[in-house]
């Protein structure tokens, strides 16, 4: 299969809270807003938030995030320059960045429904990682 478009999306109660805090904090856009769907652009990323329960939707998409089990890695160029960002404008970090072993220097933030976002950036990997 080749992919040829990079896009998620997030069934969530919380559109408003959520578009805020990507738009806010992660530099999303709105490209497309209704009252059941808005669609954010961060550069090539593209981001789609819409209402559980909608009967023209297939069975898969009617129910809102649980809250585990997933992540969503975004790169940024100064993983240290983004925390401290983040920690400024008050949102919560699970922990300050750290390097780790298999190659990428990263720090974990939620988003309002519970997304576990690894801000990252590539470093050279621990060779005995791999070992």
């Amino acid at each position: 299969m080749k992919l040829k478009h990079r896009d998620f999306g997030i069934i969530t109660p919380n559109i408003a809270a959520t578009q805020a805090f990507y738009v806010n904090h992660l530099g999303f856009q709105a490209v497309y807003e209704a009252d059941w769907y808005v669609h954010l652009k961060n550069g090539e990323i593209e981001l789609g938030l819409m209402a559980p329960g909608l009967p023209t939707q297939p069975a898969a998409f009617q129910q809102s995030y649980g809250g585990a089990g997933v992540w969503i890695s975004f790169e940024v160029e100064d993983v240290d320059a983004e925390y401290e960002r983040l920690q400024a404008a008050g949102v919560s970090c699970d922990a300050p960045p750290q390097d780790r072993p298999w190659g990428e220097r990263q720090f974990v933030v939620r988003d309002p429904n519970g997304f576990a976002l690894n801000i990252a950036k590539s470093i050279p990997a621990d060779p005995a990682f791999y070992a």
